[in-house]
């Protein structure tokens, strides 16, 4: 697509941005979501990504959990789209590109609370593709 098409396509996620808060009867969780734009003079793959992140309170600890939802514009639609997605694994893997991909753990033993050090690990992940016509983008 082309980067005035890109832009356009930002402003349009920028309405969605922001923090989404649900009570629950055991505390609240927090939903943010948060629209970065990722095309940068064709270097970009994908052209967009929603980061979702999901906060809440469990077992005495906060928690956050965070995952891209990857967004290619693409005319010819997925077969041009597959190619941009191998890039990103690629180079979420030889840490060029951010993966915005965190996943919390924790681990119920010991006698006393302790905050350890995030690693960074490589695993499989299994991605859901699915396509919508450009039309909805008005």
């Amino acid at each position: 697509m082309k980067e005035i098409e890109e832009r356009e396509f930002h402003r349009k996620m920028e309405e969605i941005v922001g923090n989404y808060e649900i009570k629950t009867d055991w505390g609240k969780i927090v939903i943010t979501l948060d629209a970065i734009p990722n095309y940068a003079g064709g270097k970009g793959c994908p052209d967009e990504i929603l980061v979702v992140k999901v906060k809440f309170a469990i077992l005495g600890t906060d928690v956050e959990l965070s995952s891209p939802l990857l967004i290619e514009l693409e005319k010819s639609g997925y077969s041009g789209a597959e190619e941009d997605l191998k890039k990103f694994c690629k180079r979420c893997i030889s840490g060029e590109q951010k993966s915005y991909l965190e996943i919390p753990m924790i681990i119920v033993g010991g006698n006393e609370y302790k905050k350890l050090k995030s690693q960074d690990r490589q695993l499989s992940v299994r991605v859901n593709i699915m396509q919508v016509p450009k039309r909805l983008m008005k």
